[in-house]
Parts: structure tokens; C-alpha cells; sequence
């Protein structure tokens, strides 16, 4: 009886612990609180962000810019966008299927495509684009395929003041497994903020839809540009993405000079957007007023005010001759310009006997069905109106690489309508050329990789040092547009953009798409007709 008191008496103090620990409990309680209200409001910006996109499901590499979610996806996750759904899904498969043709020995590698779904400067081409790069994804993983090849897309939304595009490259350069990136975006400051900070990375880039002057490896020192008329704090005018950034798509430099060469007289008038902040259009005005000898009448207009494209059109109307207008606008702004002209024909207030629109090759805007409702209205009634039925107004585009059909001595563009309808998607999406300029940046990638062996993994420095390789006719990427090959600066070589004369909209079969066509417009040849009209 005394050993057993004994053996309680010595668990006395740590009863007194306990008690003192049981003592401590309500300020634990409070600490731990107050732990967890200090976390809640650091991570609550963070969490907010992201739980409305990705089904309510937060995760790091997809979050909410405003009205839109932008990110990185390489599933079916279309960022509530309905019309990405589809083609999301086909990379999804392709992304799961991409070693079942492919040398059994091979690394698998991971290419990143940067794009915008949801800028107003890209409307209904957006699709076409990403269409495009899954074509290329599904050529790249079919026969001859050594490294099967997955996409990763980066949605970064609109351009606007926020950091979006520059923050979903960085989480695109963080990924080990991303050896190149094919889209990169549009002739935007942002762009160029992306392609550096890819470039520090080592990641090689080969841009689809970059096509403005000061954007490749020198700033464009050849073309001898100018930018006084752009923003003051830019930095494409050094160059951007040095060592690493390529393009496929033709620059305005070249494009104008083709359209110098069907359109020799001097312009009456350029039409452009007011203000600096545009590099598309800031670069491309003393490039066209230098083709054309200069001092060529500028009629501005407000790119954000469309009851100033109608006044621009009065304007053009006033000089009583055959009038040739200069387009160096985004071509969002296309088709309410053309319908503008058409209206004041149609109440006879336009002096001029035809009115003939020069644009390089975002022009070629009015080929591509528009997601928005209201701009798409806009277009069909532009490509339907009586005057642009008539000829009496005609628009010329550029093509944006070097083709848009078929051509002698140029099989790839066949090959990549097959691959097209192969992924499942609407041969009516290749008329602008958006598709076909995305297929060709995966095709270069893919063509990089090819060459290099099977059962090593593939570094970035190496696809780099693959692509600058493509620079000569025996080396060249067997594109879709025509032979792939670039300058020391990243530029496209070789071939030169077509003219086109976009035709009017025609209705189709019951169970088709109305869709646009085109004639080549040939240097020296008067401005052929379109099939099936008056003009």
C-alpha cells in the first residue's frame, strides 16, 4: 500500500504540468486565431483570384484578370471561353497521344504557346490561331516524330496596363520541360516585354503574328525605321528577345513594299488611329508615307470611338476621282470603314467614282468570322454591301506569311489543309492565314527537334541553335506558306507576302459556312475581278 502511494505521489507534478498546459489553452487559442486571420488576409488576394476560374478549383498557374481568366492550360480547361472548348479538347488528346507514333526511345519535350484569346485587336482569329498550333502539334507527332511533342497554352488575356502577359511567360520559362515557345502575342510593348524575359530564360521563340517593325533581334536597324510617332517609354526599338526570338510572319517593311509594287501611285489618303500607344500602327505610318514618296494626306480617326470612322469616310468621299486610301489601322476597325463607304454612296454623297483601300495584312481581318455578334454584323454587311459588291470600293491585303492556298511548287500548304481537317477542324478557318502562320511557328519547332537525337533529352540551347540554322534554301522548314527561313535577326527571308483582293461574301452550300475569297493582285496587272461580280 505505501509503494503504490509512492508511485501516485511522484506523478503529482506532472499533473500540475498538465494542469498549467490546460491553463495555457484559451491563449493558444487566440494566437492560432489570430495566426489564421493573418494568413486569410495575406493569401486572400491570391485566393480570390483564383477560385473563380478553373471550375471554382484555385491552383497557381491559372487565375482571374478582370472579366477573364488567363493562365497556363495543357488539359481540355478552356478558360470559360465556350468557343475554345473544341480545340482545347483535340490538344487535351493529342497531348495524351503525343508518344503513340513517335520513336519509342524518345524524350518527350514540352512547347509552350503564348497567345491572347480575348483582345479586341484578335476578335474571332483567335480560334483559328490555337487551330492552327494543334494542327501542327498533331504533323509534329505523326511520322518521322523523334521527341513527342505536348502544348501548354498561356492565355494572358488582354493588352492593357496590367502585368498578365509577362507573368504567365515567367511561369511558361519555370517549367524545366518547356524547350521553346510558338505564338509569343501581337506587335505589342508587352510583347516585347515577354520575349525578353523568354529570352533570359534561354527559351527559343517563334512568333506567328508579330509583324511590326522594331520587333526582332536589332529593332529592325535595316528597314531604317521611326519612331517618333510611338509611345515614349517603348523598348522594341533595341530589339527584343536577342539570341532567341524568331518570327515566320512577314514584317510590315516587306508587306508595304509589296503593296507599293501593285499600287505604284501615290496614295490619297492614310487613314490612322490618333495617338502613339499602338505599335502596329505607330511603326507601320512613316513606313508608308516613305513608300510612297511622302506627305501623303493623313485622315485620323479615334480607335476608340467608332462614330469617328463614318467622319474619315465623308472625308475620302469629298474628291471627286478614283480615290486609293492607305489603311494603316488595326482591322477591327475594317469593316465599319468599308460599310461607312457604302452608305455614302448608297445616299449619293460620294463624290468619288471608286474608292480602292490599301492594308497590309491585318486588312485580312474581314476573312475571319468575328465572336463578337455586333463586329460580325459589321462584317457581313461591309462584305455584303452593293458597293463593295460592285467594285466601286475594293479592298487589298497582304498575306501575312506567304501564301493562303495552294500553290505551284509549294505541296506543304496541302499538307497542312489535310492536317487541318485531320484535327477535326473547319477548313473555312484557314481564309486569313492566322491558322496557317501558327501551324508553320510549331512546324519550325518541330522541324528543330527532328534534328536532334532521340534518346538524349533535349535541351533549349539546342532547339535555338537548331532553328538559327534554317537560314538557306537548303536548310529551310518546309512551311505551309513556303519555305521557312530567317536572317541574323530572327526576320523571315526568302519569297514575299501575296496581295490579295478580298472578295465579297457569297452564300454557301446549306450545310457550309459563307466564306470570303480572294484573287492575287501581280505587280504591273491591273486589279483583277472578283469571281461572280459586276467589279
Amino acid at each position: 500500500m505505501t509503494r503504490l502511494r509512492r508511485f501516485f505521489d511522484t506523478l503529482r507534478p506532472w499533473r500540475r504540468f498538465g494542469a498549467g498546459w490546460r491553463d495555457w489553452i484559451p491563449l493558444g487559442l487566440v494566437v492560432a486565431l489570430l495566426a489564421l486571420s493573418g494568413a486569410a488576409i495575406w493569401a486572400g488576394p491570391w485566393l480570390t483570384k483564383r477560385i473563380g476560374c478553373n471550375d471554382g478549383f484555385p491552383t497557381a498557374e491559372i487565375w482571374s484578370a478582370g472579366a477573364e481568366c488567363v493562365g497556363l492550360s495543357e488539359g481540355p480547361y478552356a478558360f470559360g471561353l465556350d468557343e475554345f472548348a473544341p480545340v482545347m479538347q483535340v490538344i487535351d488528346r493529342q497531348n495524351r497521344a503525343a508518344a503513340d507514333k513517335c520513336d519509342p526511345t524518345g524524350t518527350p519535350v514540352t512547347v509552350g504557346v503564348l497567345m491572347t484569346m480575348t483582345d479586341p485587336s484578335v476578335g474571332g482569329r483567335a480560334v483559328r490561331e490555337l487551330e492552327g498550333m494543334a494542327a501542327g502539334q498533331l504533323r509534329a507527332n505523326g511520322t518521322g516524330c523523334l521527341h513527342p511533342m505536348r502544348l501548354v497554352v498561356g492565355q494572358v488575356g488582354r493588352y492593357d496596363e496590367s502585368s498578365n502577359a509577362v507573368d504567365v511567360a515567367r511561369l511558361l520559362s519555370d517549367r524545366a520541360d518547356v524547350v521553346a515557345v510558338a505564338g509569343v502575342g501581337l506587335s505589342q510593348q508587352r510583347t516585347a516585354d515577354v520575349a525578353d524575359l523568354l529570352a533570359a530564360a534561354k527559351i527559343p521563340m517563334v512568333a506567328d503574328l508579330v509583324t511590326a517593325v522594331g520587333f526582332d533581334q536589332n529593332g529592325s536597324r535595316e528597314d531604317q525605321p521611326v519612331f517618333d510617332g510611338c509611345d515614349p517609354d517603348i523598348t522594341y526599338p533595341r530589339g527584343i528577345g536577342n539570341d532567341y526570338f524568331y518570327r515566320v510572319a512577314y514584317r510590315t517593311s516587306v508587306q508595304i513594299e509589296q503593296l507599293g509594287a501593285v499600287v505604284p501611285a501615290k496614295p490619297d489618303f492614310i487613314m490612322v488611329p490618333t495617338g502613339g500607344s499602338d505599335p502596329y500602327t505607330c511603326t507601320t505610318l512613316p513606313l508608308m508615307q516613305r513608300q510612297f514618296g511622302g506627305n501623303v494626306t493623313e485622315v485620323k480617326f479615334d480607335a476608340d470611338e467608332l462614330s469617328t470612322v463614318p467622319q474619315t469616310a465623308k472625308r475620302v468621299c469629298g474628291a471627286p476621282k478614283d480615290v486609293t486610301v492607305a489603311y494603316v489601322a488595326r482591322g477591327r476597325d475594317m469593316a465599319r470603314f468599308i460599310q461607312s463607304l457604302d452608305e455614302e454612296f448608297a445616299s449619293g454623297h460620294c463624290a468619288a467614282s471608286s474608292v480602292t483601300v490599301v492594308s497590309t495584312s491585318d486588312g485580312k481581318r474581314l476573312q475571319a468570322a468575328e465572336s463578337d455578334l455586333y463586329v460580325e454584323d459589321l462584317r457581313n454587311k461591309a462584305l455584303r454591301s452593293k458597293s463593295f459588291t460592285e467594285g466601286k470600293v475594293r479592298l487589298l491585303a497582304t498575306t501575312i506569311g506567304g501564301a493562303d492556298r495552294p500553290q505551284a511548287g509549294n505541296p506543304n500548304f496541302e499538307v497542312f489543309q489535310q492536317t487541318f481537317a485531320a484535327a477535326g477542324f473547319d477548313p473555312s478557318h484557314t481564309d486569313d492565314g492566322w491558322a496557317m502562320n501558327a501551324y508553320d511557328a510549331v512546324a519550325t519547332v518541330s522541324q528543330a527537334l527532328r534534328s536532334l537525337p532521340a534518346n538524349k533529352p533535349v535541351q533549349r540551347s539546342q532547339v535555338n541553335t537548331a532553328i538559327n540554322g534554317f537560314s538557306s534554301a537548303e536548310s529551310s522548314v518546309p512551311g505551309a506558306g513556303g519555305p521557312i527561313t530567317f536572317d541574323n535577326n530572327g526576320n523571315r527571308t526568302g519569297g514575299v507576302p501575296l496581295v490579295m483582293r478580298v472578295c465579297p461574301l457569297r452564300p454557301a452550300a446549306a450545310d457550309q459556312p459563307p466564306r470570303t475569297t480572294g484573287v492575287v493582285v501581280r505587280p504591273g496587272s491591273a486589279i483583277p475581278q472578283c469571281p461572280g461580280t459586276d467589279g
